[in-house]
């Protein structure tokens, strides 16, 4: 009995040391911001301040304005192959969400209210760009980010597109974030995230795992490992702010809902609630696909949004 007490004690003391090994051992992946402003922005790039803070934006092509707005960890490059089959027949933006991509998140406040700041910052944008009339798409969050801005400002958002879009049972979908609430988790990403964790995450959110380009996971990597961008990803994810459903009922923009039937992260069903509660919407499935319709299957959302544009 003595030695099985003995080996469970010695397994135990092996599990709380490796956080602390892989802590100590593993590389710092931190990638500065200026150095990240160097290698990760476009030709088209643009930077403005707001309350503080320098946010990024790209912006190209010519045309109605589409705003295209992407999901937690991402940056404005999950956008890069729709944008360019677009471009060509409209002005094409993508945004950096504060504290994704190239955008710094402003001082944090105690009792921040993150809904309310991205809230604000699509305000800011729609504004600042002289937007008053203007297509939005938005992918997970960033669908989440969508929905409300045609709840906030119907007079400018003309029609939504909602690529798996969050909104539904947000705290349950947040619950696989849980590992971050553990202090010595916490202390590990203070080196930043190791490529395979981006892999891993790529990998989830992608049907079809051929498709994923290798170039395209070390980006995303330094755009994860910016300065201040894993802080901001473990403060939100933390935060337990989650949209109100309630507002979908609300939404009265023309809505198209597309969803990758094979998404692991949001589920398949929920697809259909927002077909539900968004009253006229249009729901369109593409098969073989995951999270990610702009970036798996491209070409089909494509279709699928300027089919939606022209009608």
């Amino acid at each position: 009995m003595k030695k099985v007490l003995g080996v469970l004690f010695a397994l135990l003391v092996i599990l709380l040391l490796i956080p602390v090994l892989f802590y100590f051992l593993q590389s710092n992946h931190i990638v500065s911001k200026q150095q990240a402003k160097q290698d990760l922005s476009s030709p088209n790039s643009h930077f403005l301040n707001w309350k503080g803070a320098e946010i990024h934006y790209v912006d190209e092509g010519s045309g109605f304005p589409v705003l295209m707005i992407h999901g937690f960890g991402g940056a404005y490059t999950n956008f890069s192959k729709l944008s360019d089959l677009m471009k060509n027949d409209y002005r094409v933006i993508r945004i950096d969400l504060p504290g994704f991509g190239l955008s710094d998140f402003p001082p944090v406040k105690e009792g921040e209210n993150y809904l309310g700041d991205y809230a604000e910052y699509i305000s800011f944008i729609l504004d600042t760009l002289h937007l008053d009339s203007v297509y939005v798409i938005g992918n997970s969050m960033g669908g989440a980010v969508t929905w409300m801005s045609a709840v906030n400002h119907p007079e400018k958002v003309k029609k939504i597109v909602l690529l798996d879009p969050a909104g539904y049972d947000s705290e349950q979908i947040a619950n696989k974030l849980a590992m971050f609430k553990f202090k010595s988790v916490r202390n590990i990403f203070g080196k930043g995230m190791p490529l395979f964790m981006s892999w891993q995450g790529i990998r989830t959110a992608y049907y079809r795992d051929n498709e994923i380009k290798e170039e395209n996971v070390i980006r995303n990597n330094e755009f994860t490992n910016r300065e201040g961008n894993i802080t901001h990803m473990l403060n939100l994810a933390l935060s337990k702010q989650f949209p109100d459903t309630a507002l979908i009922q609300q939404v009265h923009t023309p809505t198209l809902i597309v969803w990758g039937t094979e998404d692991e992260i949001i589920p398949l069903s929920h697809a259909e609630r927002f077909h539900r509660d968004i009253k006229g919407s249009e729901l369109a499935l593409i098969d073989s696909c995951g999270h990610c319709p702009m970036m798996e299957d491209a070409e089909k959302t494509k279709d699928l949004v300027e089919k939606f544009f022209r009608e």
